[in-house]
């Protein structure tokens, strides 16, 4: 027998790498100038020992990134 539930687990969030947003800015000249950067975040999710990262779904890893920056941004 095969079945489907939803089920509520503790895991551990690891933040790998984390790079915060940058400014744009318009210089003189083309060269010059550069593109905003964009927050970013890499995780990788823990179910006890087992890495479980490639089985969630990406609206799981979007609000898991998410509450990591967060997190990141608040005071120490």
């Amino acid at each position: 027998m095969t079945f489907e539930s939803e089920i509520t687990a503790p895991v551990t969030v690891e933040v790998l790498e984390a790079t915060r947003a940058t400014r744009g800015r318009y210089g003189d000249t083309p060269e010059r100038s550069y593109p905003h950067g964009r927050e970013s975040v890499e995780l990788t999710v823990w179910l006890g020992s087992v890495d479980i990262t490639a089985a969630l779904a990406a609206d799981v890893l979007e609000a898991l990134a998410s509450e990591a920056l967060e997190r990141l941004a608040e005071p120490s």
